[in-house]
């Protein structure tokens, strides 16, 4: 990237700050009467309102604003999805710690195999050989366990914040 090309995108960038940001709060959310099946957020609106919600730090309180009519709507409906969200990030979370001790299981078997090598026949390049595929299992497991539960943490959390939002309940049906 040039100079140029810099200078014209930090252009852009602030010219939309200074459009979008006095009309967009950056801690609200804003459904319409389109986002609704008979009364109850759709699906596809309850995933939009969970990626918007990703952007929107967990120290903000997040605002949602519905069009009149579908309050009540919109709170059975997130607690429905909310629950299957939480009980799928669990399920996964547990899923992946049993997977990484399997791993790890695997990465220790193969290192064990490595010095039984080592003390059967003395083959010193084959014993290389399986360490470092043990070292690779070993490290998939540690990834697994500390990286993979850390994404699954924070989806669990942008969904609790989603669940504890306050919902405003606006007049008109487009907000």
């Amino acid at each position: 990237m040039n100079a140029e090309q810099k200078k014209q995108y930090l252009e852009l960038e602030r010219s939309l700050s200074n459009k979008c940001g006095k009309m967009i709060r950056h801690n609200e959310l804003v459904l319409t009467s389109n986002d609704f099946e008979e009364g109850k957020l759709s699906s596809t609106s309850f995933v939009k309102l969970k990626d918007e919600c990703w952007y929107i730090p967990y120290a903000d309180e997040v605002v949602i604003k519905a069009p009149k009519g579908y309050g009540q709507g919109l709170m059975d409906s997130l607690e429905q999805y909310g629950y299957r969200e939480l009980n799928k990030i669990k399920t996964e979370r547990n899923e992946n710690r049993i997977h990484a001790l399997v791993i790890f299981l695997v990465g220790l078997a193969v290192l064990g195999i490595a010095f039984g090598i080592e003390y059967l026949y003395n083959i010193p390049i084959l014993m290389e050989f399986f360490i470092i595929i043990s070292w690779i299992f070993i490290w998939a497991a540690v990834h697994k366990l500390f990286f993979d539960n850390r994404s699954l943490k924070d989806m669990r959390f942008t969904i609790l914040q989603l669940l504890s939002a306050k919902i405003e309940v606006v007049g008109s049906d487009t907000v």
